[in-house]
């Protein structure tokens, strides 16, 4: 299947956030790096703001579809502890840095905010002090840790740790 420029487009800029950061995506980079020319990017992202939202929107319609590969069904269809077990699963693997930069970024805008409330909503427990959510803190602590702290972990203390964050997954 052919994928549409605007999935070009979208993996372009993510891969190109990863590189860069966010404060280099600009139509300019972007375009050199789609390999596509500013106006083609106008035309499917008319404003900044458009294009950051078209990114949220990509990197989190990613992540729901690899959660429910892991889970075997879309969340409705999943019981709690089935969608938190494919949250541990999913989190466990270290965050690439565009979903981290991106989802530090949501908290700048609510529209950006709100499309990953979306998945979160679906997927994971409130917060709150519940044995469930102290499971869900352990899988955002695998996620970021290799980005914030000065020693990354090894595969198998990651996979260590998965494994004993799936089984405190209250049943």
């Amino acid at each position: 299947m052919r994928r549409s420029k605007r999935d070009l487009i979208l993996d372009a800029a993510v891969a190109l956030i990863a590189a860069e950061g966010l404060e280099h995506l600009s139509y300019e980079t972007l375009a050199d790096a789609a390999g596509l020319s500013k106006s083609g990017l106008i035309y499917h992202f008319p404003s900044r703001h458009d294009l950051l939202l078209g990114i949220h929107r990509h990197l989190a319609d990613a992540w729901e579809t690899e959660l429910r590969t892991i889970a075997g069904a879309p969340a409705e269809e999943c019981t709690d502890s089935q969608r938190l077990r494919a949250v541990v699963i999913s989190m466990g693997r270290t965050a690439d840095l565009a979903e981290l930069i991106m989802i530090l970024d949501a908290r700048s805008d609510p529209e950006y905010k709100a499309v990953w409330a979306d998945v979160d909503t679906r997927w994971m427990p409130a917060p709150d002090t519940s044995d469930a959510y102290l499971v869900q803190l352990t899988a955002y602590g695998l996620w970021a840790h290799d980005h914030v702290h000065h020693r990354p972990l090894s595969t198998d203390d990651r996979e260590r740790l998965i494994a004993a964050a799936l089984k405190q997954i209250p049943t």
